[in-house]
């Protein structure tokens, strides 16, 4: 298996380009996302039963993304998922990608592609080798647990992703990151954001309902013209915590679609 890594990185870094991000890491992924044209939703299936998914839909670029995982690993996600849209839909519209797991090295080229992507998103060689230099005051090899923390905390992401994300640019090597992972598993990521007394969002889910703006006319409008049934638009308006009652026609014989074919219609 090969991917262009070089490429990759490039697209990555010209997406951060447009979107003018100045900073090291990017501090809100979820605006960047819909302010890219693509209908983000954040609904919390349950822990561990899935990351995430991306797809195309008449054209409408859609990503899923899985609130109950811990927020740093939601962010990834969506970074993941951005490089599917990113690379893996040009002709497949209709086609759908779901990622239960993102392992570190995938023999999927996809899956590959798509981690690579997020890491250099997120994670940006030259971004991570001047926050060590000039906020760490560091070299690479004198990199500590809390030190990773603080990483996190700029990046949004986890100690994970940031330890792996230093040993595949060659910053540190395996005994350090096997090093890094042993204080961390001893001491817990909570302990060590208390010890800098720093806001543990990153390290809880955020368990939240969020639907692109357009989505309730996009249902109501779909249940007035006959499109969908009435059980769907109660499943589909129970996503905002809205009282479909206020839009309900008179009594039809229709068929309840099932949950996810609610996302499959959505546009």
């Amino acid at each position: 298996m090969w991917i262009d890594k070089t490429e990759i990185e490039q697209q990555a870094l010209q997406i951060r380009q447009e979107h003018n991000i100045l900073t090291y890491g990017v501090k809100d992924i979820f605006s960047l996302v819909a302010q890219s044209g693509i209908h983000l939703i954040r609904y919390p299936f349950g822990k561990d039963k899935l990351l995430g998914f991306s797809t195309f839909f008449e054209g409408k670029k859609i990503i899923v993304s899985n609130s109950s995982e811990i927020l740093s690993r939601e962010i990834f996600t969506i970074a993941h998922e951005l490089g599917h849209v990113v690379y893996d839909f040009e002709d497949e519209f209709g086609a759908v990608k779901i990622d239960i797991e993102m392992p570190e090295n995938s023999a999927d080229i996809a899956e590959a592609r798509a981690f690579h992507f997020a890491n250099c998103f997120l994670m940006p060689e030259e971004q991570v080798r001047k926050y060590i230099k000039f906020e760490l005051k560091k070299r690479p090899l004198e990199i500590e647990e809390l030190d990773v923390v603080r990483m996190q905390l700029e990046f949004q992401v986890s100690f994970s992703a940031i330890v792996v994300r230093l040993s595949e640019l060659g910053m540190i090597g395996p005994a350090q990151k096997s090093t890094l992972f042993d204080r961390r598993d001893a001491l817990t990521s909570r302990a060590l954001f208390k010890k800098l007394d720093a806001d543990g969002r990153l390290l809880k889910a955020a368990n939240v309902i969020e639907v692109p703006p357009n989505y309730l006319e996009y249902v109501t409008s779909n249940y007035r013209k006959g499109y969908i049934p009435y059980a769907s638009l109660e499943k589909a308006l129970a996503l905002i915590g809205m009282d479909p009652e206020i839009f309900k026609k008179e009594a039809s014989n229709e068929r309840e679609l099932e949950f996810e074919e609610i996302f499959e219609e959505f546009e």
